[in-house]
């Protein structure tokens, strides 16, 4: 009997490395399937050579193979997880960084003068970052009117670190005052900072909470943040920055 193709790493199943390129990801395939007669008509086992039809299917299309690529990852990240902690030692837990968001950005740092009383358009001069303070419940009716109006399904980008030049992909679930709730490809982990950017809002927010749903064919990581800044817009500009 076969092996479950969810138990088997596609790139095995040809013999080939994660960085192959199409041209040898097809050889090995016709090897295997030709030279080394894999092929039921050739005298292989069926099932077999369905598990390497799945595996070619999968690796030959290069959108299916990013998601798996991705998958991948995250199944790697949960089980390096799992060996750092010894069952004889509680994990060790870093001192979270202190910052002040009102002398610097609350994302990369850079310090700014605008002190407690920081403008609600006010943006940080190096990242572009809001620096407004994220009032939560305590914002005005205009803030909870515009937060109802806000498509809770709507596409996002968001950025892990500075300076980087392109966002990860992103689909907002569900969105709050205090923070919202998305899904992405992009492993995550509680505890980060990232900058969000939508068509309706710009946020500095922390990962409060992060778990890994299977979705159809894709694995996804499905992300709860509290915002720390927060600034809503109609449009966004770019991330990129000449500052260094």
């Amino acid at each position: 009997m076969a092996e479950s193709t969810d138990s088997r790493n596609y790139y095995d199943v040809l013999h080939v490395g994660r960085s192959a390129p199409m041209e040898i990801i097809r050889s090995s395939y016709r090897t295997l399937m030709q030279k080394l007669k894999y092929h039921p008509d050739l005298g292989g086992d069926a099932a077999t050579a369905a598990t390497i039809n799945e595996a070619y299917a999968v690796l030959s299309n290069p959108e299916r193979r990013a998601e798996y690529d991705a998958r991948l990852d995250i199944i790697a990240q949960l089980a390096d997880g799992l060996h750092e902690r010894s069952p004889k030692q509680d994990p060790v837990v870093k001192p979270a960084l202190v910052l002040d968001p009102f002398r610097e950005c609350a994302f990369c740092e850079a310090p700014h003068k605008h002190g407690k009383i920081i403008d609600a358009d006010a943006s940080c001069g190096a990242c572009d970052s809001p620096l407004s303070i994220a009032e939560g419940p305590k914002a005005n009716s205009a803030d909870h009117r515009t937060v109802e109006r806000i498509d809770k399904s709507q596409a996002m980008t968001f950025y892990t670190h500075w300076p980087q030049g392109k966002g990860f992909a992103g689909q907002m679930e569900d969105i709050s005052l205090t923070g919202l709730r998305f899904s992405t490809l992009h492993n995550l982990k509680e505890g980060q900072r990232l900058k969000i950017e939508s068509i309706a809002l710009q946020a500095i927010a922390h990962v409060t909470n992060c778990r890994y749903e299977r979705r159809g064919w894709k694995t996804l990581c499905i992300a709860g943040v509290s915002f720390v800044t927060l600034r809503f817009a109609h449009s966004v500009g770019g991330f990129v920055s000449t500052h260094v």
